[in-house]
């Protein structure tokens, strides 16, 4: 289990980000806080044996193309063969309205008309912030696989990209959009075992790429 780049303390973290966007004091105590919690959660899988290789904190991100951008700073260690997963928190408009969390890698553009007709279900859309802290405690942009554990009445269905298995390192965010883990996707099946949750992996559909034939003169 490896760190890349972490402050050690509170005044290390708030030199490194007290100048991002001009954060006040008082947003770097929150940010702090936060980012305790993304430290008493890696500590938590350590103590169920589930390692990770690495681990980076960074600004808080709002989506996976400025994880990106940090990751990069850090190709040297990282490598090419990991994928930045990307969190769709889906439900059902009519019917069920059965609820369901799909993760693929963040290049991927998922063509939800084709899903629900996997799944043989109405059609999706994405919940409201609401909706999503009400089923996993958390906000835009810091959707994780690790909230799964907050799902107490089991009302998230899981749906993991069948290409995710084939990636040697997976990204998640701790329960923190500021703190990322690289951990294989082994460790991400027995993190699920831990807290007794099933995952559907399936080949999730992407939209078709459109090509436009352009007349040369």
């Amino acid at each position: 289990m490896s760190a890349v780049g972490l402050p050690v303390g509170k005044v290390d973290y708030f030199q490194l980000f007290g100048k991002v966007k001009l954060s006040s004091r008082k947003e770097l105590e929150e940010k702090w806080e936060k980012c305790q919690i993304g430290q008493q959660f890696c500590e938590y899988l350590k103590e169920k044996e589930i390692s990770y290789t690495w681990c980076i904190r960074h600004p808080e991100v709002l989506g996976c193309s400025e994880s990106r951008d940090y990751y990069q700073r850090y190709q040297e260690y990282l490598g090419n063969d990991y994928s930045i997963c990307k969190h769709l928190l889906v439900h059902e408009r009519k019917g069920e309205k059965r609820v369901f969390l799909i993760i693929v890698d963040d290049a991927k553009n998922v063509d939800l008309s084709r899903l629900k007709e996997q799944l043989d279900c109405s059609k999706l859309e994405f919940v409201n912030i609401e909706e999503m802290q009400d089923l996993l405690h958390t906000i835009p942009g810091n959707v994780s696989l690790f909230n799964m554990e907050f799902d107490c009445k089991c009302k998230v269905n899981l749906i993991i990209d069948q290409e995710l298995l084939d990636r040697k390192l997976l990204a998640f965010h701790p329960l923190y959009n500021g703190m990322s883990i690289f951990l294989t996707p082994e460790n991400a099946i027995k993190y699920l075992d831990i807290i007794h949750r099933n995952a559907n992996f399936m080949m999730v559909p992407a939209k078709k790429k459109e090509w436009v034939l352009e007349k040369v003169i």
